[in-house]
């Protein structure tokens, strides 16, 4: 009977070799190590710990814990990319291949993390809804921007920042603005069509007041549609809204502006990083100027 002692985790492979030593007992040590696919050594080794140990000397003797074969300047990447950025595996594996051409698995990225005890990124709550929309995109750049606008204090002072997000490359156009008014909303509008390199032909927007009719007049005046998402709705809106969090969790809430100006003047920056640096994952790992200039060579 098998000892009681030996932890049921490992049971059946205690009474597997304990099989295998009873038909080399039978047959000898050879025939059974060809009949269940087993080097010669092991059975040996198996039989001589039975001998020693009874029972118990069959339980499989695992290492506590393997060698890490990933190397500790890598391991100092991935801590750097959740500690400092917040990322998840999937986005600190793209990090890692695209900028320093190293190849880790997303399993492994979690589990150095888990070792590190750094915390997981936490899951922002979604509100629940009917059903589960499903997300398009539009087929030709400039065919539907989305424009919203963002609350941000600067100085202690309440500003706004407009958002521009092309549908198709999710390319950005960002100003910050010290009123939130028709005149800022007919500005900004100048600046995204003198910053897209492509023509804007639809915008859509919330119904908020900073986009009266006033607006659509003016819009339709330089040729280009407009469309009020459903009220209510700011998942109409989805992709200029997720863009603000990003904002939120990469720009503002890391660093902090005394001025006016020199927020502006960082806001811009952070518009290039966005465009040409920062990766999208919705874009599987590309970011808005790498699949603009993959449409216009296709094109």
């Amino acid at each position: 009977m098998l000892d009681r002692s030996i932890s049921r985790r490992y049971r059946w492979k205690v009474q597997g070799r304990l099989a295998v030593l009873e038909y080399a007992a039978a047959h000898g040590i050879r025939p059974a190590a060809a009949r269940f696919g087993l080097d010669r050594k092991t059975v040996r080794a198996w039989r001589r710990r039975l001998r020693e140990a009874g029972d118990a000397g069959l339980v499989p003797r695992y290492p506590k814990r393997r060698r890490r074969r990933i190397p500790d300047q890598v391991v100092e990447l991935i801590a750097h990319a959740r500690g400092e950025f917040g990322w998840g595996a999937c986005r600190t594996r793209l990090w890692l291949l695209r900028v320093h051409q190293v190849k880790v698995a997303p399993g492994t990225i979690s589990r150095i993390c888990d070792d590190l005890g750094l915390p997981r990124p936490q899951r922002p709550k979604r509100r629940r809804q009917a059903r589960q929309l499903k997300l398009f995109e539009k087929a030709t750049p400039g065919e539907s921007v989305q424009i919203d606008v963002k609350f941000v204090k600067v100085g202690g002072a309440r500003t706004y920042q407009y958002t521009a997000l092309d549908d198709c490359t999710r390319l950005r156009v960002l100003r910050l603005y010290r009123q939130l008014h028709v005149r800022s909303t007919l500005d900004f509008v100048a600046e995204v069509t003198r910053t897209f390199p492509f023509p804007v032909r639809k915008i859509q927007t919330d119904h908020g007041a900073e986009f009266p009719f006033t607006f659509v007049l003016a819009l339709e005046r330089r040729g280009i549609r407009h469309r009020y998402i459903r009220p209510r709705c700011p998942e109409q809106n989805g992709k200029v809204e997720r863009s603000h969090r990003i904002d939120h969790d990469e720009f503002w809430s890391r660093q902090g502006f005394e001025t006016f100006e020199a927020a502006a003047m960082a806001l811009r920056a952070w518009e290039r990083v966005y465009n040409e640096d920062r990766f999208s994952m919705a874009l599987h790992g590309r970011t808005p100027a790498e699949k603009l200039a993959a449409l216009l060579k296709a094109a």
